[in-house]
């Protein structure tokens, strides 16, 4: 039979998402937050009655959700563009971006679905991945002498939780010619006064996207948003689905922005969590990386973290390995609550002294 699909696609590639095992678990794998979204918000499902909404469309352009955004970041809500998680602002702007044989830029490692998006697009785009550096910085000089149509890369990083420094990312940015996406999934966790979306006034080129999967806990919901200067957002929103976001994501995601304080409580006792496990790990002979995320990338005494990984993973304890050349000797390990500490370390001890 004739095949009923372009080459491409038969002949990609998909992305591979952290397991989603299910049942008696210790999930520590896929960066979720361990603590419940704001209490406002089961408030507002108690008491939801206006079920009239539900038969008809939502704001076709999140427009309130937006507008509660912008006054977030103090900035004007036509620089938001809302979306069904910020995977799919990723992908809007590589669609915008990418057309036929253009490159696309990357350090290595970064987020793994970025090259995917590239070749979701379909359309030949090469891909030029930048190494970083020995201790897992961007090679920041290498990047600004390259030329692309988009440069894309996670700050925080992922999967190592390294943030880099405002003023090399502006200097970045200012001298390349092309898009620039600063994937900001996890500055939440990160040290005050971090963020890029404060610069996209000076910077034409910059689009910085957010999530609402990880410090507002909600992960389960599919929320996020990219912000740039009217003008970018303008054109981006010609390739946005139509109604790309129910009405209960929106009414949820607006409470949740919202309850600024019980954000700031749990990303607080994230961090907590995440220097006690780091000192733990050390005692143990890990190698762990200092981390502006809710994970922790950590270096396995004896290089033997493929093995550590299966042997927890026997226990019913999941955390993320990659078997690439330059991370093989890591895992990473999403923060829990303390009692999941607990048992991932007598894991690992058990593991080691075997």
């Amino acid at each position: 039979m004739k095949k009923l699909f372009c080459e491409s696609l038969y002949n990609l590639e998909a992305y591979s998402p952290g397991d989603q095992p299910l049942g008696k678990i210790i999930k520590l794998n896929t960066n979720e937050n361990p603590f419940l979204p704001s209490p406002k918000i089961s408030k507002f499902l108690k008491n939801f009655n206006e079920f009239d909404r539900l038969r008809k469309y939502p704001s076709p352009s999140s427009e309130k959700l937006r507008e509660e955004i912008a006054k977030l970041h103090k900035i004007s809500a036509d620089e938001v563009l809302v979306t069904n998680g910020s995977d799919e602002a990723l992908s809007i702007l590589f669609r915008a971006c990418l057309s036929e044989n253009s490159t696309f830029l990357m350090p290595n490692p970064t987020y793994s679905l970025y090259p995917i998006l590239k070749d979701l697009v379909m359309n030949g785009t090469k891909i030029k991945e930048i190494p970083v550096l020995e201790n897992f910085s961007l090679d920041f000089e290498t990047l600004k002498k390259e030329k692309a149509n988009l440069l894309a890369f996670a700050n925080p990083n992922a999967p190592t939780g390294i943030l880099a420094e405002k003023k090399e990312l502006i200097d970045l940015v200012k001298s390349l010619d092309c898009a620039v996406l600063c994937d900001e999934a996890y500055i939440d966790f990160a040290k005050p006064n971090s963020t890029m979306i404060n610069e996209i006034k000076n910077l034409p080129n910059l689009f910085v996207s957010r999530t609402f999967s990880k410090s507002y806990s909600l992960a389960g919901l599919r929320v996020g948003y990219i912000i740039s200067n009217k003008e970018n957002i303008f054109e981006l929103n010609k390739i946005r689905d139509s109604y790309n976001l129910g009405f209960l994501e929106q009414e949820i995601a607006k409470i949740a922005i919202k309850d600024q304080t019980y954000l700031k409580k749990n990303v607080k006792k994230i961090i907590s969590l995440r220097e006690n496990l780091k000192k733990d790990l050390e005692k143990l002979e890990f190698f762990v990386i200092n981390s502006n995320t809710n994970f922790l990338f950590a270096k396995v005494p004896n290089l033997k973290a493929k093995e550590l990984y299966d042997f927890l993973c026997s226990k019913k304890v999941f955390v993320r390995y990659f078997n690439y050349p330059n991370l093989k000797d890591y895992i990473r390990i999403t923060i829990g609550i303390e009692s999941e500490h607990k048992i991932l370390l007598k894991w690992i001890k058990e593991f080691l002294n075997k």
